[in-house]
This record gives structure tokens, sequence and C-alpha cells, in this order.
């Protein structure tokens, strides 16, 4: 007996997992977070690499469904990809960015360097009176911490959060 689909138990256990693996890295994530703000970085790695493996179990689960499909499939189906992707990840890899402001474009080779670009022409000091953060780290200060880095000579420091 060749079987041309998962049973819809299966489906949904597959699904509850893929789940249940994004709930354990955001609870990862906030973790890490905590970590950061009290100054424990072995923590924030650890939180970190457990926060990977996690996505890149969940890579393989989707990897395996379809895998399933590949090998099963009948010439009339077509291949189910049961991977459902992050729907907030909005960063695409090797994309491009261009801002106008006033009449100027600013259009550099990455997207992390038009955004600081940006972030000059509209200056610093007046973006960091809007107190921005990301994941609670504040967009820009001049305040050093792991995931800020030099933006400018005037020692002022722009977040580059990873995640």
């Amino acid at each position: 007996m060749h079987m041309q689909k998962l049973p819809e138990a299966v489906i949904s256990k597959v699904n509850e997992l893929i789940a249940a693996l994004h709930y354990a890295a955001d609870d990862l994530k906030i973790i890490g977070q905590e970590a950061m703000l009290s100054g424990d970085f072995a923590q924030v790695t650890e939180s970190m690499d457990a926060c990977k493996k996690l996505q890149m179990l969940e890579d393989e689960i989707g990897t395996a469904v379809n895998n399933f499909y590949a090998k099963k499939k009948s010439p009339t189906s077509e291949k189910i990809n049961y991977h459902k992707p992050n729907k907030r990840r909005t960063r695409t890899h090797g994309g491009h960015l261009r801002v106008n402001i006033a009449g100027t474009s600013i259009e550099n080779d990455t997207i992390a360097e038009t955004f600081l670009e940006t972030l000059k022409v509209l200056g610093l000091e007046r973006v960091a009176k809007l107190n921005k953060t990301i994941t609670s780290i504040p967009l820009v200060s001049k305040n050093p911490n792991q995931w800020l880095s030099s933006a400018t000579s005037m020692q002022w420091l722009v977040c580059h959060y990873p995640c």
C-alpha cells in the first residue's frame, strides 16, 4: 500500500511540534534578553545557540515532511510544504534598500549600511531622543553593550541585534 498523503493526525502533530518549537525559541530569546540586561553574556550566548539549534531542528522537520512527499508523490500530485514561514520576519537575504529624505537618495551596498547612513542623515542625537528600542535594546545610544557598534566618531552607537 502506497501512502500518497500523510494522515491528518500526523499533519496535526507535526504542526503542533513546529508551534512548540517556535514557543521554545521565543522563550530562549526572552531568557537571552534578560541575561543581556543583567550582564550574563555567557547565558546570552548559550540561549542564542540553543535557539539556533531549535530553528535547525524545525528546518529539518520541514525538510523531512517535504522529502516524504517528494519520494511518495504520484505524477499528478504537487509537492506540499508544511513548513510555515515566520510571518514576523521581514528581512531578506541579500536585500536592497533605497531611502529618499528631503530630495536626497541614500542607497548603499547593504541594507544595514543604508539604514546607518539614514540614521546619520536624520541625526543620531535626534533619533536617540525618540527612545526607540529593538527587543529592549536602544536603537541609538552612547552607552556601549554587546549589541551596539560604533556609528560615528562622535561616540554614538547603533544597535545591530541579529534576531
